[in-house]
């Protein structure tokens, strides 16, 4: 081939001249400027893209304004008292007491098996208990197979383990004046309510020992941290375990204006009052008794409302107590007695 005949187009080894066109160049250009007009739209969608943050924080916020207004709701309408934690504390006076003849009817589980139930335990007279001129209204209630979550402590946790305690009732109540905690433990038999009422008790420094020293055993847990009773213990109050059977029945009670565990007071008006919530309990007494205990004490038909309307059948001891007023269930003989006292059986 000559130098002067072209080459083959497309081949190797092809010179151009400078004047000609450059054709790849031309015809990509066109391609060239579209992607950068693609490019140019990719880049818008991206530009639009804060929309989806947007819409995020909108949500966040939704849920934010969500959760604020539930709390605010709780905060004022009071509802948050029912998960407030329970004060671990216990009452200034502490006394342990005798049932008498129900410790012998209903001695033990074996005889008495019927589990406790939350409409026996908080409704018909325990909704609202009046005695003493004094009207407690209940407010929280709790029936738990759980017993050690109705105290503290580990002396007392112990002891209702001990007692094979299979249920744990509690209240709260309020009143004019007042405020207070009720609570029955469903055991084994009556020693073991014994052992639990004994543990309860805050033990005395021993020689050499401050009081701080002393290893508290524990007690009573109100079943609710609402207002009054997160105040429970902060101020004088009394407390009294009434052995009854194979149950054991605290009552504790508190003036509601009280600050103090100094500002001493007199309450037993109020326990023999609140103590009327072991009602239940003897219509037990009367089912499981053979009838003489019923004749003992003749008061199936006592007025105890002092309105000329009959107690419930077989109520025992529910007569007038010395200040003529409508008393607390106790044995024949027992009137109301100062915190000071201790009851003895009838006769004693």
């Amino acid at each position: 081939m000559s130098p002067s005949e072209p080459s083959t187009p497309g081949r190797p080894g092809r010179r151009r001249k400078n004047s000609e066109p450059d054709e790849s160049r031309t015809s990509t250009a066109p391609s060239a400027e579209g992607g950068r007009r693609r490019g140019g739209g990719r880049r818008k969608k991206e530009a639009g893209r804060p929309g989806r943050t947007l819409i995020i924080v909108v949500v966040a916020l939704v849920v934010v304004l969500a959760v604020l207004g539930t709390f605010l709701f709780l905060r004022f309408t009071g509802d948050e008292g029912e998960d407030a934690a329970a004060q671990q504390t216990r009452p200034v006076v502490y006394k342990v007491r005798d049932a008498g003849s129900m410790n012998e009817v209903l001695a033990s589980r074996e005889v008495d098996s019927r589990p406790l139930n939350e409409g026996e335990l908080f409704e018909r007279r325990n909704a609202e208990i009046s005695s003493q001129s004094i009207d407690f209204t209940l407010r929280d209630s709790d029936l738990t197979e759980d017993c050690s979550a109705a105290v503290w402590g580990q002396e007392v946790t112990d002891a209702l383990a001990a007692a094979d305690c299979s249920q744990a009732g509690r209240a709260t109540y309020v009143a004019d004046g007042y405020f207070g905690v009720a609570a029955v433990f469903n055991l084994a038999d009556v020693e073991g309510s014994r052992a639990v009422a004994d543990a309860m008790e805050a033990p005395e420094p021993e020689d050499g020992e401050s009081a701080e020293e002393v290893v508290d055993p524990g007690f009573l847990l109100a079943p609710s941290g609402s207002d009054p009773f997160d105040r429970l213990g902060s101020g004088y109050s009394a407390a009294d375990a009434i052995v009854s059977g194979h149950y054991l029945v605290v009552v504790w009670v508190q003036p509601t204006d009280s600050e103090s565990v100094e500002e001493r007071v007199t309450l037993s008006t109020p326990l023999v009052a609140l103590a009327n919530f072991r009602e239940p309990l003897f219509r037990r007494l009367v089912e499981y008794s053979d009838g003489d205990e019923g004749g003992e004490t003749g008061t199936g038909e006592t007025d105890t409302t002092g309105e000329g309307a009959p107690a419930e059948p077989g109520a025992e001891g529910m007569g007038e107590t010395g200040t003529g007023e409508a008393g607390v269930p106790v044995e024949p003989g027992i009137e109301e007695v100062p915190q000071e006292q201790v009851p003895v059986e009838p006769g004693g």
